[in-house]
């Protein structure tokens, strides 16, 4: 068997590609490109999501204690690429990546226009996780479009999946 000690975490890909939305004290916003998320509990519903502690979104969710995990569907990946690959301290990528957004309905970071699921989040606990945080949240709010998510299972080919690296693949 080959030793997978430094790159572990591939063995638990494919993950779900989102638009990780956040926002500041002073109404300052942020989207980046994020995979790790995990459900943590069904009842109550909770998510944890790890983010980089040098991300610009770490540092807006440790303000506000809140976030918002927007899906997107096939199709979005030039502004996947854009949130994935620079920094919001200084671009405004929802510009860059010519993104519109709309209220939330239970926090106040945004949602992004176009995407097919929403959860909005609230972190209760944040855990010092190595070079990463990772953020204890519950999940107050969840949408779906339908027609991409039947019989509670997402239709294939429609939403980004992430293999590790640059790469991004339907299933």
């Amino acid at each position: 068997m080959k030793n997978l000690s430094e790159n572990f975490y591939r063995l638990l890909h494919p993950k779900i590609v989102f638009l990780l939305t956040s926002v500041g004290k002073d109404g300052r916003i942020n989207v980046m490109s994020c995979a790790w998320a995990t459900p943590a509990s069904e009842e109550p519903p909770k998510i944890i999501v790890c983010v980089s502690k040098e991300h610009y979104t770490t540092e807006l969710i440790l303000e506000t204690g809140e976030f918002a995990i927007n899906i997107p569907p096939k199709g979005m990946e030039k502004a996947i690429w854009i949130c994935g690959s620079k920094s919001g301290r200084k671009t405004n990528k929802f510009k860059e990546a010519q993104l519109k957004i709309f209220k939330a309905e239970k926090i106040s970071a945004p949602l992004v226009e176009g995407c097919i699921g929403f959860l909005e989040c609230k972190v209760v606990s944040t855990i010092d996780a190595g070079e990463c945080y990772a953020f204890l949240a519950d999940v107050l709010n969840c949408k779906v479009e339908e027609k991409y998510f039947v019989k509670n299972l997402w239709k294939s080919d429609s939403v980004p999946m992430h293999l590790g690296g640059k790469k991004i693949v339907y299933f």
